[in-house]
């Protein structure tokens, strides 16, 4: 039979199908299962997402509690120095307020050994941390993040002398604190992206970079900000406790003085006025 040009060629065969191209798509098999995996849990201690961290440290703790205390002792003076000045002396046994005891220092607490914020040790290449080695850091959600910075802004406005604060100005301080986070670990992103690609830095490492370009200043301002902030803050409420239980004291025992330099003279006038009525029986 004659072919012409552009005629397609007769089928031979009959069409096929998909079964006939891959062979057994259209045959019913059973669905395979398999069994899950057996967790096996990992020795390492990895803490939850909702487990926080322990508290802040023994000196920002006795601190606030320092200040919490000078506040009392300050309004008790002046409470007793108003009533003395509206007292009769003649009245036997004023009732003051007894003095409130000092809040201790924790157990762990020393004042002549109170660690600093920085680590001035030389590094150890040797060390477990340099090895990998050592404790996972906790991971913490954002919920965790979020309560654990709320908690570390009320610290810090109850550190700098505020008694109370309201849950909106709280909550913005949070937001404050919360974006300057961010903007500092952004910058620290990038200085270290920086230095992997240039291989060096204008200053001696890019925590240093990025404390100049936040408006920190110097790493060692964290130190500097550490002796006048907080270890000096707590020696000067010490001795500020120390001098206003001292002066109430004095206070309460000068009232008691004039109290008894009075029964002393009334005394003295009852006795003549006796004497001269026995003269003049």
């Amino acid at each position: 039979m004659p072919s012409y040009w552009g005629e397609l060629p007769g089928q031979s065969q009959p069409a096929r199908g998909p079964g006939d191209l891959m062979p057994g798509v259209g045959e019913m098999r059973a669905v395979e299962v398999k069994e899950p995996p057996l967790h096996q849990p990992s020795a390492v201690h990895k803490p939850p997402f909702t487990e926080l961290p322990p508290e802040q440290c023994n000196l920002t703790i006795h601190t606030i509690q320092l200040a919490q205390h000078v506040r009392r002792l300050r309004s008790m003076l002046q409470l007793v120095q108003a009533q003395q000045a509206t007292q009769d002396v003649t009245i036997e046994d004023p009732s003051y307020p007894p003095l409130p005891q000092e809040p201790p220092p924790p157990e762990s607490f020393d004042e002549q050994r109170t660690p600093g914020p920085l680590s001035f040790t030389p590094r150890d290449p040797d060390s477990e941390f340099m090895r990998g080695f050592g404790e996972t850091p906790s991971e913490l959600s954002s919920a965790s993040c979020w309560q654990l910075l709320r908690k570390a802004v009320g610290t810090v406005c109850a550190h700098s002398g505020w008694e109370s604060a309201n849950e909106s100005a709280l909550d913005t301080l949070t937001d404050v604190a919360h974006e300057y986070s961010m903007t500092f670990c952004r910058s620290l992103r990038t200085a270290v992206d920086q230095e992997a690609r240039t291989g060096t830095t204008d200053f001696p490492d890019v925590m240093e970079q990025v404390f100049h370009e936040m408006g920190v200043g110097s790493i060692t301002s964290l130190q500097q900000f550490w002796q006048t902030r907080m270890v000096e803050y707590h020696a000067f409420l010490q001795g500020q406790s120390r001098q206003l239980a001292e002066e109430y004291e004095r206070v309460t025992e000068y009232h008691a003085f004039l109290q008894g330099q009075f029964e002393v003279w009334l005394s003295t006038k009852t006795g003549h006025f006796v004497g001269w009525k026995l003269l003049n029986l």
